[in-house]
């Protein structure tokens, strides 16, 4: 770690390693006993069991950055995301968010002074922070240190005799709403008359820690069974999601239950799972500082997972039909 970050951002500072825990006690999962034929039905049913807003805040870096099956992240480019999103505007918008953070006593004091050097700057440093706009999710190495925005955001100062205690790297991410509630498990189809029974549940991996850095997010994995057996999905079916800068919710595990869908003759039925979020995109935006106490506003282009913030189940399953 370069000498200018530990000695100008936070003495005593350290990188840590996720620690994941297991969410509350579970919940019954989110199914509606409605049956669906098309795409648009259920985004509005969506709609009601998950409301979205049209641009989301993540503090910290963002767990739930999009990725492939191989769990590598999807490089999102500047000229990509300009089209809906000038980086100067999400600089602006990630200062207001960071205010906002830091004005909300229901936050870690800590975590509160943290986004105020994202907002305000160090108290020794340049102030007139220059912008470093980067062309990639990829290209993401911090100036200063030499450290990726990963490692940069992930740092904490874990010293209970330092002062900047508690306090980690200043860093948001700030997006617009882009894919509403994804698909994140489904089943095959039966044609013609009869009846499916599935059973159904959500384990989640919820980070939630305030003392040891940003509330990240975690890791949802859906499982579904025919009949009375349950199951994974699959590997590629978990998907990790990040918490917006306002919510008070958090995520828990779902209890299994079964459930049942009549087919009519001339109908095709199945199992749908819809992530109870959205994609934002838009960029991560952190504040560096060098040895000389200049300062550099750094915006990544990113696309991030969100969970809706006012609910607190990870996945909705639905009922399908379409023609036979």
């Amino acid at each position: 770690m370069a000498g200018a970050i530990a000695t100008a951002l936070l003495t005593g500072i350290s990188l840590i390693g996720a620690t994941p825990a297991l969410a509350e006690d579970g919940q019954q999962p989110s199914v509606d006993n409605q049956t669906y034929e098309t795409d648009q039905a259920v985004l509005t049913a969506m709609e009601k069991w998950a409301p979205l807003n049209s641009a989301e805040s993540v503090m910290g870096y963002p767990k739930g950055l999009d990725r492939d099956k191989a769990g590598n992240v999807k490089a999102v480019t500047l000229a990509d995301v300009k089209k809906t999103y000038a980086p100067e505007q999400a600089i602006t918008d990630a200062k207001n968010a960071a205010q906002q953070y830091a004005g909300n006593d229901k936050n870690a004091e800590p975590l509160r002074e943290s986004a105020r050097k994202l907002a305000d700057g160090w108290p020794d440093g340049s102030k007139s922070a220059s912008s470093d706009i980067r062309q990639n999710t990829k290209d993401d190495v911090v100036p200063s240190g030499g450290q990726t925005a990963e490692q940069y955001c992930g740092m904490v100062n874990k010293d209970p005799q330092h002062p900047a205690y508690g306090q980690t790297a200043p860093c948001v991410f700030v997006g617009k709403l882009d894919e509403k509630y994804p698909v994140r498990a489904g089943t095959g189809g039966l044609a013609g008359e009869g009846k499916l029974t599935y059973k159904v549940e959500a384990s989640v991996t919820d980070e939630k820690s305030t003392t040891e850095g940003w509330s990240a997010g975690g890791k949802i994995t859906p499982k579904l069974g025919s009949g009375d057996k349950g199951g994974e999905v699959g590997g590629e079916a978990s998907f990790a999601y990040s918490y917006t800068a306002t919510s008070l919710n958090r995520v828990t595990d779902t209890l299994a239950t079964s459930v049942e869908i009549n087919v009519p003759k001339d109908r095709k039925g199945y199992l749908e799972g819809r992530a109870n979020g959205a994609y934002y995109t838009g960029y991560i935006v952190l504040r560096d500082i060098d040895g000389n106490h200049q300062e550099t506003v750094v915006a990544i282009p990113a696309r991030v997972y969100v969970q809706a913030p006012n609910t607190t189940s990870p996945i909705t399953w639905f009922k399908r039909l379409t023609p036979a």
